[in-house]
């Protein structure tokens, strides 16, 4: 709401430079001291290539590899190593049925003791609005500008002069003429040959293809349950009905020890707080000059970019026969299936137990194991002597003492009030998608916890 404040138009100067504290110490020069040598900045010279002398000498002709084209390896021959394993009996192949899925388990809901109290308020209507954007609070500091601001000299601006290319002599020479790429335009690659390799395999009998008829899905196994000497001894107790409340907070444990404060305690000096010094900004000379005019972005408004072009590609497929589309209709859940319980051997044997109502309480600790040894203590045995307790010494507290000093007022941050930002504006592109047929809006109702 209301008119969209910007930012004001402020001119821009530099912040006080803070003043240079320098620090005390023992450091003393001694002797002249040697600065740069004026002159301009040049890279440094390359260092001599050392070759050192050995005997090793070349013999004969080189031989360079041999000119070939590339073609793929021989596929390497199938072994097969004889073992002593045959196939008995018949095959039993999938049974002939049509597929369906499997049912599903029903929802079991366990009870439990959350009701919903009081009346349900569901949200408020309103309209969307965007937020307001928060004011820019702008802090006080005590950073002034002192002296000249330097801008840049008045000229234009041109590129720096690109570095000569330094090329190393070598004995590498062209041999033969040189081929360009012929001009072509792009066309689909051949398709490489089928290299089919010979193998030993070769089929024996007739083929039997798959049946006609629906796919269905294979039996599941039966299970195989192997026996064990596990038997369920007692009662079997489920978990006693109860309402939730918070655990209760253990007590806290505060141990003795021998630790007693001494002497007096020194808090902070009481001074205000101030921001320390900047350091110097320090600026390097160099040989960078701007040359030729600056060119600035030219003011243009946002635009959506230019789709490229689609490039369809020739292929040789066709579509064949008619192009059946969705059939117009309203859009209906479909059925649900039908859940299939497959059979197994499992079946329950005697009575079940439930667990029984009980309260917890912690476990029973386990009883301790003392193992035998061959330790016996000789000698006497020496006990603390008897003596009061007494603190030891504390370490003197060493201060460094140093030109560190808060200067000038200490500014807190102002109090305000927080708001949100304002939320930028939605912009909807424009498509080709349309809605067809009817818009199935949710029944009414009023809703109500499950």
């Amino acid at each position: 709401e209301g008119d969209f404040a910007k930012r004001p138009d402020a001119k821009w100067a530099p912040g006080e430079r803070a003043n240079v504290i320098k620090r005390d110490d023992n450091l003393h020069p001694e002797g002249e001291f040697t600065k740069r040598p004026d002159g301009t900045w040049a890279p440094g010279e390359r260092a001599n290539v050392i070759r050192r002398d050995d005997n090793l000498r070349p013999e004969g002709d080189f031989s360079k590899r041999p000119d070939q084209k590339w073609a793929p390896g021989e596929r390497a021959n199938i072994v097969r190593r004889d073992d002593n394993l045959h196939p008995e009996g018949e095959f039993q192949k999938r049974p002939d049925g049509t597929w369906a899925p499997g049912e599903r388990a029903n929802v079991i809901k366990r009870d439990d003791n959350l009701r919903p109290e009081g009346e349900f308020h569901k949200r408020p209507d309103q309209t969307w609005a965007p937020g307001e954007r928060a004011n820019i609070v702008r802090r006080d500091d005590n950073l002034q500008p002192e002296g000249e601001f330097q801008k840049r000299p008045d000229g234009t601006w041109a590129p720096g002069e690109r570095a000569s290319v330094v090329k190393r002599d070598d004995n590498l020479r062209p041999e033969g003429d040189f081929h360009k790429r012929p001009d072509q335009t792009w066309a689909p690659g051949e398709r490489a040959n089928i290299v089919r390799r010979d193998d030993n395999l070769h089929p024996e009998g007739d083929f039997t293809k798959r049946p006609d008829g629906q796919w269905a899905p294979g039996e599941r196994a039966n299970i195989i349950k192997h026996g064990d000497n596990l038997r369920p001894e007692g009662d079997f107790h489920k978990r006693p009905d109860q309402k939730w409340s918070p655990g209760e907070r253990a007590n806290i444990v505060k141990r003795d020890d021998n630790l007693h404060p001494e002497g007096e305690f020194s808090k902070r000096p009481d001074g205000k707080w101030a921001p320390g010094e900047r350091a110097s900004v320090v600026k390097r000379d160099d040989n960078l000059q701007p040359e030729g005019e600056f060119y600035k972005r030219p003011d243009s408004i946002w635009s959506p970019g230019q789709r490229a072009d689609i490039v369809k590609r020739d292929d040789n497929l066709h579509p064949e026969g008619e192009f059946t589309r969705r059939p117009d209709g309203k859009w209906v859940a479909g059925e649900r299936a039908e859940v299939i319980i497959r059979s197994d051997n499992l079946k329950t044997e005697g009575q079940f137990y439930q667990r029984q109502d009980q309260t917890w309480a912690p476990g029973e600790r386990a009883p301790i194991i003392r193992r035998d040894d061959n330790l016996q203590p000789e000698g006497e045995f020496s006990k603390r002597p008897d003596g009061k307790w007494a603190p030891g010494e504390r370490a003197t507290v060493v201060k460094r003492d140093d030109n560190l000093r808060p200067e000038g007022d200490f500014h807190s941050r102002p109090d305000t009030k927080w708001t949100p930002g304002e939320r930028a504006d939605i912009v909807k592109r424009d498509d080709n998608l349309h809605p067809e047929g009817e818009f199935t809006k949710r029944p009414d109702g009023t809703w109500a916890p499950g």
